[in-house]
């Protein structure tokens, strides 16, 4: 039982805390970035070049740091139409069922996202006005839904065993 704790302890610290960070990081960055612009453009009718680009792309990043927050945390969306009249074990089997398919869903965007990483660096793809490189954007975003992979099934573990 402990090994189990164990390693659910891990992930929590070296996969979810660390995206958790970079999230609040991000999101504190893009209020300051549209403070300034919003000074900068009514104020001084200087905004920030690029702005709205950063804004996106770090809006990209939140959202996809977040996706194995909320599946570790279970705090996505459910519905729970049959919860009332489900035995215990149903209950149960019916979780566990629910969080693989999140998971075979969350792999299979990994996988596309992936090759779409891929297919941007190979044709050196950046962003139109920063001139980001795009590939590491898509990368990211195929790493952290594999990362969401790894919090459905421990999620769906955690099911299984009531």
């Amino acid at each position: 039982m402990q090994m189990n704790a164990d390693r659910s302890g891990a992930l929590e610290r070296w996969l979810l805390r660390p995206l958790a960070w970079l999230g609040a990081a991000l999101l504190f960055a893009m209020m300051a970035l549209t403070f300034v612009d919003v000074v900068g453009r009514y104020f001084f009718n200087a905004p920030v070049r690029g702005s709205a680009e950063a804004t996106e792309l770090m809006l990209a990043v939140i959202v996809f740091a977040g996706l194995p927050l909320a599946a570790a945390a279970r705090e996505h969306i459910s519905i729970d139409l049959l919860e009332h009249v489900l035995s215990d074990r149903a209950e149960r089997l019916q979780s566990v069922f629910g969080f693989s398919v999140a998971a075979i869903v969350a792999a299979f965007v990994a996988w596309r996202l992936g090759l779409r990483a891929l297919e941007l660096g190979r044709f050196n793809d950046l962003s139109s006005h920063l001139g980001f490189p795009l590939a590491w954007l898509a990368w990211f975003m195929a790493v952290s839904c594999g990362v969401t992979v790894l919090a459905f099934a421990a999620v769906a573990l955690r099911a299984g065993r009531g």
